[in-house]
């Protein structure tokens, strides 16, 4: 026998072999299935452990142990991982082990960060707008945080440890044959998937709760998230994705419920002073990068974060209860709901997905009403998708990046101050009335602005912060919107517009709310995260006035062509906001199905459905005469 080889440094005697000694030593030789197995586990436990964690920085293994509902989906998922090691041969086992360690490792430090800026996991939605990252990797990169490392930590420990110990290897007896091989594989993946699609059955099909669905997408990601587990989650997602691209098809009873929800909606309320009090005017919007409501009337060692802002709020109607509901699509989810009065589709940006969607929307409507329009944003088009999308919306010109010289550029692209400098001739000579539709950029996270550009003298313990950052940026574009401004009313444009600004999405808190908590001395008004951002309406000569009616972004078409004077039936019937210039209602229902404001717990339910319904409308193109 000593001729023989043995199975490594060790001999191998199957006869002397009892049955639990053949097993203890198999489970011996296979240390490194178990060990990826038991590390993915921990990992899964503190990726949970973010999961309606108010500080997504924090590992809470307790908390993630809580949030993995269906443990045994948990682990089936994982085992259906480690069982494909079984389909590589020898030492190439291990390895194959350490890859898949690492491509599970890699997905999971992703959806942590996703999970701070977004409060979900990635979405293989999200594979049709890789051509955002581009220019965003400075931000996706100051979303990861120093816990994170505990996702790579054992990679390289155990590639030193395979490397070591290569010559000592050994394989099971058991596994050597490509025959017990694929045995192994498909008896593990097989029982994997038993206990997935049984616990489906037992949950999804029998079970009595409906709202503890292992698979379903829930209004809050995070439920989704719990009951599916990671890579449940993600099993999920890419059924649902495949699902998508079968031709979406509408019932006659689905078409009745959203239009009542539509029009269930409307109040039929008498008219106000409030009604065409803009009538005939043109129109320019300011969508702001990041501008969240916090900064409005705010210092800083004596110095006003916004003093331009400040300024124009003595000439104007301030909604100081506006809300941002941006889905996936941040930005662009934006510009949709200011533009046509709909909530964004649920998974992905609905400008990558839907870009051909009919709308009645704003620009069409003031088209109509006898308005040049135009949608300028300093980005490149393919940003978002927002130019396909917003030509196929109705605007008359799209401008983009193209149209500038970059002479300035700031991060994501053209700076503020550039941008507004090299427009305002173009506005200035445009066909009047007009309605402009425009968007800054600079203040986009992570907020690194230019040293020559940080005029604001802060504190030691604000320098070198994203807050700090966050205070600089803003100032930098309210500065530079205050020249534009200044520009636009020495050349007479300003007698005769209505300039409606707001922020497009929250962003510091979004993103850096953990970090916003951990700066000492801290102040209460930069502490909360409210998700609020500022609407102005300003009119030169305007007497200033304060709404504190609770609404948001899909509010803002209906407020305006009401202000404007355009007749309600031009826009109530396909409008999911409403009018917050003659309201008695005050809520608003933002994108994870959370409200805000005061509405009984009755009406929310029917109300909730009005995020399902924008979702059907637009997959369907509803709105297409």
């Amino acid at each position: 026998m000593l001729g023989k080889p043995s199975y490594g440094i060790v001999m191998v005697n199957r006869r002397g072999f009892g049955r639990k000694t053949r097993i203890v030593d198999y489970l011996t030789q296979e240390w490194m299935s178990i060990l990826t197995l038991a590390i993915l586990f921990f990992k899964s436990v503190v990726l949970m452990g973010f999961v309606y964690s108010s500080d997504k920085s924090i590992i809470d293994i307790g908390r993630g142990f809580s949030n993995i509902r269906y443990m045994a989906v948990c682990v089936a998922f994982l085992l259906i991982i480690v069982s494909f090691n079984f389909l590589a041969k020898g030492k190439w086992r291990l390895w194959l082990l350490l890859i898949l360690n690492f491509l599970c490792s890699f997905l999971f430090v992703f959806d942590a960060v996703y999970l701070r800026a977004n409060g979900n996991f990635l979405s293989t939605q999200l594979l049709r707008q890789t051509g955002n990252v581009n220019n965003l990797w400075g931000s996706i990169f100051a979303m990861f945080r120093p816990c994170d490392i505990v996702f790579f930590i054992d990679i390289p420990i155990l590639a030193a440890i395979l490397i070591i110990t290569r010559k000592l290897y050994y394989s099971s007896p058991l596994f050597i044959s490509l025959k017990s091989r694929l045995i192994a594989f498909a008896s593990l993946f097989t029982l994997s998937i038993a206990v997935i699609v049984g616990s489906y059955i037992a949950v999804d099909v029998y079970g009595n709760n409906k709202y503890n669905y292992i698979f379903h997408t829930y209004w809050r990601p995070e439920a989704t998230i719990c009951n599916a587990t990671p890579l449940g989650y993600h099993a999920y997602d890419c059924y649902v994705f495949f699902a998508d691209f079968k031709p979406y098809k509408i019932s006659e009873k689905d078409r009745t419920n959203i239009q009542k929800w539509i029009d269930d909606k409307n109040e039929n309320l008498p008219d106000n002073n409030y009604k065409g009090m803009y009538k005939g005017k043109n129109l320019l919007v300011l969508q702001v990068e990041s501008l969240e409501n916090f900064v409005i009337g705010q210092s800083v060692k004596g110095q006003e974060i916004t003093p331009t802002l400040n300024k124009l709020l003595k000439n104007s109607i301030y909604f100081d209860n506006y809300y941002t509901q941006v889905n996936e699509g941040t930005s662009s989810d934006s510009d949709l709901m200011t533009n046509t009065s709909v909530f964004p589709v649920r998974k992905g940006s609905t400008f990558f997905r839907f870009p051909y969607t009919h709308y009645n929307s704003l620009p069409k409507i003031m088209e109509k009403n006898g308005y040049s329009t135009k949608a300028i944003h300093p980005d490149d088009g393919g940003y978002w998708n927002w130019k396909e999308g917003l030509t196929n919306i109705g605007f008359q010109q799209c401008i983009d990046a193209k149209s500038f010289k970059m002479d300035e550029v700031i991060f994501l692209g053209l700076s503020d101050g550039s941008y507004f400098r090299q427009i305002k001739d173009t506005i200035i000579k445009q066909k009047q009335p007009f309605y402009n539709f425009m968007v800054t950029l600079t203040s986009h996270s992570p907020f690194e602005m230019p040293v020559e550009h940080q005029k604001l003298k802060l504190d030691s313990y604000l320098e070198n912060t994203r807050l700090g950052g966050y205070f600089q940026s803003i100032n930098y574009t309210d500065s530079c919107i205050g020249t534009f401004l200044d520009e636009l009313d020495k050349a007479g444009i300003l007698d005769n517009t209505v300039v409606a600004i707001y922020g497009d999405h929250d962003s510091v808190h979004k993103y850096f709310d953990d970090q916003i908590k951990n700066i000492k001395p801290s102040q209460d008004w930069w502490l909360k995260n409210d998700k609020k951002i500022p609407l102005i309406l300003y009119e030169k000569g305007q007497a200033p006035k304060v709404i504190n009616t609770t609404g948001g972004q899909i509010d803002l078409m209906p407020t305006l062509l009401y202000s404007f004077g355009i007749d309600k039936s031009e826009y109530e019937s396909t409008s999911f906001g409403r009018n917050l210039l003659n309201t008695q209602e005050d809520y608003v229902l933002l994108a994870d199905g959370e409200f805000r404001g005061n509405i009984d717990s009755a009406k929310q339910k029917e109300l909730l459905n009005g995020l399902d319904y924008a979702d059907m409308a637009i997959k369907t193109n509803f709105f297409k005469k």
